[in-house]
């Protein structure tokens, strides 16, 4: 059964230390981890090299994959399938672990969008890079936070584009009513025309 995956996060670098960790290799002996993480084995090299396949991946219609960095500021915000995220996910963990010994500080967070329920966390901080599971609990807390909500919120925007819909803002509860996603299974608000201006 295919399953979709939303991978989100970011990470702050010194900015002193930005180049010589694009440009230093990346020893994969260190991160016995890995395996952990599943997908297809990284052969690239160095973090700019990873940075580089990143910037290439190809993604269907309905995919979001936003990989940015910007004055030491890596910014993650994807929603993928299981073919992207098994094409994408070692890639993404390893730059991050890779900051690790150049002052990286931050998480990614890998979690399955709506069928399937996983939970996967990469904390770089004091000069290490720890992957571990997330527990059923700490997903639904993960779920809360703003930077999910905001994916999600990209996510249904996105999915309103494909169909047709048209963008709209807040909504007014007088003035909608919930339907049934017909892309994601999720409850959302929509306008509701039958009721009178």
């Amino acid at each position: 059964m295919a399953f979709d995956v939303v991978m989100f996060g970011s990470l702050s670098m010194p900015q002193r230390n930005l180049e010589d960790w694009l440009a230093s290799p990346v020893e994969l002996t260190d991160f016995p981890w890995l395996d952990e993480v599943g997908g297809v084995d990284v052969p690239q090299d160095t973090p700019e090299a990873l940075l580089c396949f990143l910037a290439d991946v190809t993604c269907a219609p309905h995919e979001l994959f936003e990989v940015s960095l910007r004055e030491g500021q890596l910014t993650v915000n994807c929603y993928a399938s299981e073919d992207t995220f098994r094409e994408t996910s070692q890639a993404l963990a390893l730059l991050f672990a890779s900051s690790a010994a150049y002052g990286g500080l931050g998480e990614l967070l890998f979690s399955g969008y709506q069928g399937i329920r996983f939970g996967e966390r990469l904390l770089v901080r004091g000069g290490v890079g720890t992957f571990g599971r997330i527990s059923s609990e700490d997903l639904a807390r993960l779920e809360l936070r703003p930077a999910f909500v905001e994916l999600d919120a990209k996510i249904h925007e996105r999915f309103d584009r494909l169909v047709g819909r048209p963008a709209t803002g807040p909504m007014d509860p007088r003035r909608s009513r919930w339907i049934i996603h017909p892309f994601t299974g999720r409850k959302v608000r929509v306008p509701d025309d039958s009721v009178g201006t």
